[in-house]
């Protein structure tokens, strides 16, 4: 694949198709940018670091992930330890709970679930 302005390509966006497509914005906006403004024209969308991530109505998904793990994206996060403690103030469900750094390690992840079942997870870069 080859582009015409010589940059490799990048994510632009993630679609995140639901049949609630307004709660699960709701959700991503109090976890990750709570003073974000909505953007709803064209499209229900948050910018996060320079990407789109779109909700988007679908009839053709079922209101629940059905295989969560297949598809896991990650938010980038200055702290960690703050976003978990945003994400318990929302009642987050944790799939893989936020540990202790590991020496040698360069990144603390961990993994939450979001109102549809996706697992999106936080990954702090402790390498500096």
């Amino acid at each position: 694949m080859t582009t015409t302005t010589g940059k490799n390509p990048h994510l632009g966006g993630l679609v995140l198709g639901s049949t609630d497509p307004e709660r699960l914005y709701e959700w991503y906006r109090a976890a990750f940018a709570p003073d974000a403004e909505k953007v709803s024209e064209p499209v229900l969308a948050l910018q996060l670091g320079g990407t789109w991530l779109i909700f988007e109505r679908r009839d053709d998904v079922a209101p629940r992930a059905a295989e969560p793990g297949r598809v896991l994206f990650n938010f980038e996060v200055d702290d960690i330890r703050a976003a978990e403690a945003r994400l318990n103030e929302l009642g987050a469900r944790w799939i893989r709970p936020v540990t202790e750094p590991v020496p040698g390690e360069p990144v603390v992840l961990a993994t939450v679930e979001d109102p549809d079942g996706n697992y999106p997870q936080l990954v702090q870069d402790i390498s500096e």
